[in-house]
């Protein structure tokens, strides 16, 4: 069984708010310049290899108009300018709300949009180059465009997709890559077809424990999903925490269950016997044979977790879906306590069950099959004989439902 600690592992228009237009507009030329590392007031310092090199800001063609607005804005400052290619198939365009990323060609279901590493740094302003070709676009950015790490007063210096908008109900998601102190890599997936033209769309909570500098006191991204505002994973309800925590940084987990009293997260998406699994059946999870097993034999040993406080909460990760698991419906209750079984939490009732549960301490009990059972059938348990035979301790019915097991002995209502 896996061990189980305070976390464990691992509008009025379609447009949605939030990439809000950066400070100046962005000027295009054919000429390229060497890398922009620096900026103060009336003078950009320009570097080609190490001679250094200086030139007059107001120079358009050479520098770009954002230059000279963020000098006289930022007197005495330097700002750091960040180069970056702008992918085949994507835009940097302008709606309703300031700017946006557009698609300029179809992407399918489960396509790689574009893969990127964004930088960590403390600039709140900051200066990117977008190439595309032969164009060159400079943009001023900073905190709409950037994020906080969740872990340090670092931030992600986004380039091209910092004007990504949000969108309660996303057309693209992150799937992180490498991820150091200094950067973080990671590929931006289609998780639906994507039409020419259509905006790139991502659920900001996703990778943002509270935002800053870029909050959305009122979401207008249209969606029937739409959760009304967006101010980071941190302030979404619980229930909305579990549906996108399978495709949120596990950061911004990890911060959660530390934040969060009487809350444990535990993955068991590496740890299953590898005579069961679990599987998704309609909302439900069930637990299902992986090879045939015959009557007699062990399917699993386990041991549970001992729980005294009923607002105590499990939430449990097994591959891509995430399950809260809570006193009422998933513990066994007993005189003084109650415990956590884990994975098998999930098995459906039977009142002719295929397993027996047999208890060998207090914690620790054994899965053997009543009678044979085949590939792909769901494993079954009846609730009502879940006693602990070994210390004595009984199960104290706290829960009831009509069964529908449909075998002869259907006892109907069960109580449990």
């Amino acid at each position: 069984a896996a061990s189980v600690a305070k976390v464990t592992s691992a509008q009025e228009s379609s447009h949605a708010q939030c990439a809000e237009t950066a400070s100046s507009d962005a000027e295009s030329s054919s000429f390229e310049p060497p890398d922009l590392v620096a900026l103060v007031r009336n003078k950009c310092v320009l570097f080609d290899n190490s001679a250094g090199a200086e030139c007059d800001a107001e120079d358009a063609k050479r520098c770009g108009s954002d230059v000279d607005s963020i000098a006289s804005t930022s007197p005495g400052s330097s700002l750091l300018c960040i180069d970056c290619e702008l992918p085949d198939g994507l835009a940097v365009a302008n709606n309703c709300y300031g700017r946006c990323l557009v698609a300029t060609k179809p992407f399918k279901e489960g396509q790689c949009v574009y893969s990127q590493c964004t930088t960590r740094g403390s600039a709140v302003e900051y200066l990117i180059r977008v190439r595309q070709g032969a164009s060159v676009m400079t943009y001023s950015m900073d905190t709409v465009n950037s994020v906080k790490d969740v872990n340090s007063d670092l931030r992600k210096l986004y380039t091209f997709d910092g004007f990504t908008n949000h969108g309660c109900e996303p057309n693209v998601l992150s799937i992180d890559g490498d991820d150091t102190p200094e950067s973080l890599s990671y590929d931006m997936v289609a998780v639906r077809d994507i039409d020419i033209g259509e905006e790139i769309l991502v659920d900001y909570a996703t990778f943002e424990y509270e935002c800053d500098g870029h909050q959305i006191d009122k979401c207008l991204c249209g969606s029937s999903k739409c959760r009304g505002n967006m101010r980071g994973f941190k302030h979404l309800t619980l229930d909305e925490k579990i549906e996108i925590m399978p495709h949120a940084d596990f950061a911004l987990v990890e911060k959660f269950v530390a934040e969060t009293p009487n809350l444990s997260f535990v993955d068991y998406t590496h740890c299953l016997p590898g005579s069961i699994d679990v599987v998704q059946h309609g909302d439900e999870w069930e637990m299902v044979a992986a090879k045939p097993i015959q009557a007699g034999e062990l399917l699993f040993r386990n041991t549970s977790t001992v729980v005294t406080d009923e607002e105590f909460k499990f939430v449990v990760r097994l591959r891509d879906q995430v399950r809260l698991a809570v006193a009422g419906e998933h513990f066994l209750h007993r005189e003084g306590y109650m415990e956590f079984l884990g994975f098998d939490s999930f098995m459906q009732h039977s009142c002719d069950p295929n397993v027996v549960q047999t208890y060998v301490s207090m914690t620790d009990y054994e899965i053997h099959a009543r009678r044979s059972i085949k590939l792909g059938e769901t494993i079954t348990c009846d609730y009502t004989a879940l006693h602990n035979l070994f210390t004595g301790a009984k199960l104290v019915p706290v829960m009831s439902f009509t069964c529908g097991c449909g075998s002869d002995c259907c006892r109907g209502e069960i109580h449990c």
